[in-house]
């Protein structure tokens, strides 16, 4: 190799990340990922923190985030909607999840991105 001293990247977060776009639908838990890819959490937690500079956690808030967004503004769907899709068990609980990383209520943040 070009390169002989230097160490291989670690193959953690990019496992990691693809594991959470296998399953964020169906798991929302650090937990699960770090089980599933025979990691302790924290040694999971320490390469999510090292990639993004965000927590395993915090980065599968972001990916569900990213996805209810998707889904409110191009499939149109209602807080049911999401909630069946994503893996939340109902929609009172998708829609709290959704305020508190968003600020706003899944409803409202449709109406504003559709109005633009």
């Amino acid at each position: 190799p070009p390169h002989g001293g230097a160490r291989s990247p670690n193959p953690t977060f990019p496992r990691f990340r693809s594991s959470v776009e296998a399953h964020f639908r169906e798991h929302h838990d650090a937990g699960y990922y770090a089980r599933a890819l025979g990691y302790a959490p924290r040694t999971l937690s320490r390469a999510v923190q090292q990639a993004t500079g965000r927590t395993a956690k915090a980065y599968i808030v972001d990916r569900l985030v990213l996805e209810a967004k998707r889904l409110l503004a191009h499939d149109r769907l209602t807080a049911a909607g999401c909630a069946r899709v994503l893996g939340f068990p109902d929609a009172s609980g998708f829609s709290v999840f959704f305020r508190n990383a968003t600020g706003l209520r899944p409803g409202a943040w449709q109406s504003a991105a559709t109005a633009r």
